[in-house]
């Protein structure tokens, strides 16, 4: 308990933003190590005074790392959504977030559906555009070089509601998921969101190479799922998990609860796996609950079948638990998702599910090269297997097959996302390295990693200037900016 405290002590807000600061450097970079680091996650987790009572509520915060001849520089900014920016100006906080409610009670959280956009999950490179996601509204266009908010971004008009005149007033915006995927040989990217309204609809998106997006389709639901992740294979089909985990819309319009508080899980129904083939024909499995935060990748076997690797978790982690958790408690209850594979029969619609690694983790990451196509290796945070709650403490190599996995203890310091970069010219689909952000719970500080993806082996690290969230999701670019 005490280590959860340290940690969130040491990850308070980030007061400080930086431009270009040289990092000092420990061990050597690899000279072919060229390129540049992007990050998105919280930089706070309050705000205005108010603490935030959910992981996903802290502003968005896009950190930089620039490989140069032996050298990293640093550069970090909030991106200036208008929430963010109409909030500082006004000293306080003026929207309800997805997991925190405006203080004061119902009647001042009572039809208040303009959510705060955090623009804090993840970030993207497409179509010569840089964008901050975040699933439950509009991207945001940051400048590369500077790291400046553009603006809001919507591709010209696509993610503006023009259902109904009541899906327009519970929200104008459509959501643009923090997880889009792209099919490597059309340079397409694929993405999808769901949008709730008079009707609750899975609306799917593609977005051409020069950026040019289009709904591709829309596919009715009974009920607004939470749903964070989807798979996409090479052969162009699509895959998405809608699990018995849904809001209760009309507790979070009276503004009784935070649209997470509101997440109503129901056991006794099945998950239902939606798979969409290249020619949009929808296929609909069944399978016991689960619920399935990230998948890891996933790939085609034939015609009619599809292996999917994602971490199964046994629950959805309570609103409640959560506070605890930014509080510094948690629970052993709060058990880790479990690196697992689905086998999709199509033809026979079944679901075969086995575990692919004793060893719990999350925030996986594969070669770039086998998204969407058969993979050997996974990457990912991860605990023992004693682990008996969700602090991860390690990361981990997975051999998806062989089912071996390699760990490498980090203990008592806390990971985040490792980030497969590989070699220039790769002989094998492991040959490269890893980036990662540590946070040493001894010297109170943030560090960036690298090490050998073949071995785990440390080979160099550069402390930064401050202490900053692990954040969420990031990318690496064969480019500088």
């Amino acid at each position: 308990m005490e280590l959860l405290k340290t940690y969130f002590s040491a990850t308070r807000k980030v007061e400080t933003e930086y431009q270009n600061h040289k990092l000092s450097i420990q061990g050597e970079l690899p000279p072919a190590l060229q390129g540049t680091l992007f990050r998105n996650g919280n930089g706070c987790f309050e705000h205005q005074g108010v603490q935030y009572h959910h992981l996903f509520d802290g502003d968005g915060m896009i950190t930089k790392f620039e490989f140069k001849d032996g050298k990293i520089r640093y550069s970090n900014r909030y991106v200036r959504t208008k929430e963010f920016v109409e909030e500082n100006e006004a000293g306080k906080m003026l929207y309800r977030s997805f997991g925190t409610n405006l203080p004061g009670g119902p009647l001042k959280n009572m039809l208040k559906m303009r959510f705060k956009n955090a623009a804090n999950t993840s970030v993207i490179w497409h179509g010569g555009k840089m964008l901050a996601l975040w699933e439950g509204g509009l991207p945001h266009e940051i400048d590369p070089v500077t790291l400046e908010t553009v603006g809001r971004y919507d591709y010209e008009g696509v993610l503006i509601n023009d259902f109904s005149a009541i899906d327009k007033w519970i929200n104008p915006e459509l959501p643009f998921s923090a997880h889009p995927k792209l099919h490597e040989a059309t340079g397409v990217l694929h993405n999808f969101g769901t949008a709730a309204g008079a009707k609750q609809r899975l609306v799917l998106y593609e977005v051409q190479a020069d950026g040019t997006a289009a709904k591709s389709q829309i596919i009715p639901m009974e009920e607004v799922t939470f749903t964070h992740d989807f798979v996409l294979t090479q052969n162009g089909r699509k895959i998405f998990f809608l699990t018995p985990v849904s809001f209760d819309l009309l507790q979070a319009f009276s503004g009784l609860q935070s649209p997470v508080a509101s997440i109503r899980v129901d056991h006794s129904k099945k998950t239902k796996v939606i798979v969409v083939d290249a020619d949009q024909t929808v296929h609909e499995l069944e399978m016991d609950f689960c619920f399935v935060f990230h998948f890891a990748n996933g790939y085609d076997v034939g015609e009619d079948k599809v292996v999917i690797d994602g971490y199964i978790m046994e629950d959805f982690p309570s609103a409640e638990a959560m506070k605890t958790f930014l509080e510094g408690e948690v629970g052993e209850e709060d058990a880790a998702p479990m690196l697992t594979r689905f086998e999709l029969d199509l033809s026979r619609k079944q679901v075969k599910t086995s575990n692919l690694s004793p060893y719990p983790g999350e925030l996986p990451n594969v070669a770039p090269t086998k998204e969407g196509r058969l993979n050997r290796y996974i990457w990912n945070i991860a605990g023992t297997p004693e682990t008996t709650n969700m602090v991860l403490h390690g990361v981990a190599k997975v051999d998806a097959h062989e089912r071996q996995t390699m760990y490498k203890d980090l203990k008592p310091h806390l990971p985040g996302e490792p980030i497969f970069v590989p070699r220039p010219n790769p002989k094998a689909e492991d040959d490269g390295w890893i980036l990662m952000l540590l946070f040493d719970t001894i010297e109170a500080e943030t560090r960036l990693l690298v090490l050998e993806a073949d071995t785990l082996e440390e080979v160099a690290s550069a402390k930064l200037p401050h202490n900053i969230p692990l954040g969420f999701h990031g990318m690496w670019l064969d480019q500088h900016f």
